[in-house]
């Protein structure tokens, strides 16, 4: 009997346990922020795409979602590009460790992409056909670190071939690379504002050519097109009211200068040379006065250190920045700096232009005084290669003009107003879309 009795207890007891546990709320995992990007080798369509729980196929801008924080896969069919943790921009540098544009499976990514574009030319984007992408779920996959990826290709080369009803181009290896670097150049160029400090402290503006500049410099224009992204720069300090120019030109300063690299890193050095002869040595072009050192750590973002040399003892400390402007989606971006005219105290007016070009030749965009840490929009209109083609008013009534050629991504001849200074100015621009 008490057995018996004990074994019911039990029972009960168990079975209550079981009724709270059923009702007990568990707490639920934290639901994962989900971010959109855009994946560029110029805008790739038809990739899918797979981030967590995000799955997809990638649009006529190459747009997709992802989880951040996660990884993200892209693929054509049964052929996987690569991975990489999810960014607003990545490219087939982002799908491979520690890649670079010289990285011979990027450029063999490059290759096998350009070569499904269904819609030449290939500066109007890669667009995967739906057809191909039907005909892809039977390609086995692609060891893209091989030397002979023509021969890896055949039958997919045929396949594309019947589906699409043309002849496949398979790039060489160089062309490869050059078209991913007209991508990351125009990806990287641009207008970035943000703040020093350290030693000293203050607004600091970076100009990131888009490497196609024939005409630019410190104070004497030099003659090139540096197919590399320059970083020029404004440094005012709030200190002083003195502002610092920023050199990127390697040309002139040699390898003490470094471009932003085309690769996971994306480091650049850029100086500001010794122009104001602080140092009273009559050397104003050899020196550096200063020294700018960092990483894009995205696109639309920099960070790095600065040393100030001159005046001695030397000054150090930290800088960050983030883009102004620039819309992803626009379909041609420019950008330039603009100084005073005959401004040999730097004290004057200094700042950044940026501005976005649609189809119809509108323009809209931002313009931002360094010196005054003020920023104001600006909108007008741009008509290729006519003189003085480029006409554009800021919001205060200030007025931007100047020639601009889209296809070769150049701005000359440009002038600014604004009633009180004015000045010259070059820049640069690319098609991004």
């Amino acid at each position: 009997m008490y057995k018996l009795s004990l074994s019911l207890v039990t029972i009960a007891v168990l079975a209550l346990a079981g009724c709270h546990g059923d009702d007990e709320v568990q707490p639920n995992a934290a639901a994962p922020t989900i971010a959109s990007g855009m994946f560029k080798d110029s805008s790739v369509s038809g990739l899918t795409f797979e981030s967590g729980g995000e799955r997809g196929i990638t649009g006529a801008d190459g747009s997709f979602t992802y989880e951040v924080g996660n990884f993200i896969t892209f693929s054509v069919g049964g052929v996987i590009l690569g991975a990489g943790i999810g960014a607003a921009i990545m490219t087939p540098v982002d799908l491979i460790t520690h890649g670079s544009s010289d990285s011979p499976q990027v450029k063999n990514i490059v290759r096998f992409l350009t070569m499904l574009d269904s819609t030449p030319p290939l500066s109007d984007g890669i667009q995967i056909s739906s057809a191909v992408q039907a005909v892809a779920n039977s390609w086995n996959p692609i060891d893209f670190t091989s030397i002979d990826l023509d021969a890896d290709l055949a039958s997919i080369i045929s396949d594309v071939a019947s589906v699409d009803a043309r002849t496949p181009e398979l790039l060489n290896t160089e062309d490869a690379k050059a078209h991913l670097t007209s991508t990351l150049l125009c990806l990287n160029s641009g207008a970035f504002v943000g703040t020093f400090s350290g030693g000293d402290q203050g607004i600091i503006g970076f100009y990131v050519s888009s490497g196609t500049d024939t005409t630019y410099g410190d104070y004497a224009f030099t003659n090139k097109t540096s197919g590399i992204n320059d970083v020029y720069g404004i440094a005012y300090s709030t200190n002083t009211n003195r502002y610092a120019r920023i050199s990127g030109d390697n040309i002139k300063y040699g390898t003490r200068f470094i471009p932003i690299g085309h690769n996971d890193i994306r480091r650049f050095i850029s100086g500001a040379p010794d122009f104001s002869d602080i140092d009273g040595d009559l050397v104003t072009t050899a020196e550096l006065e200063s020294t700018y050192t960092g990483n894009f750590t995205t696109p639309n973002s920099t960070s790095g250190d600065w040393i100030k040399r001159i005046p001695f003892p030397a000054t150090s400390g930290v800088f960050s920045g983030a883009r102004i402007g620039g819309a992803p989606d626009a379909l041609y971006r420019f950008s330039a700096q603009y100084f005073t005219a005959a401004d040999t105290n730097h004290t004057q007016d200094a700042g950044l232009f940026t501005f976005d070009i649609d189809s119809l030749g509108n323009v809209s965009g931002l313009v931002y005084s360094i010196v005054n840490n003020t920023q104001e929009s600006l909108a007008g209109n741009a008509v290729d290669l006519g003189s003085n083609g480029l006409q554009i008013t800021a919001a205060s009534g200030t007025t931007i003009t100047g020639t601009i050629d889209l296809s070769e991504g150049k701005i000359t001849g440009g002038v600014w107003d604004d009633g009180l200074n004015n000045g010259l100015f070059n820049g640069s621009g690319c098609r991004l879309n």
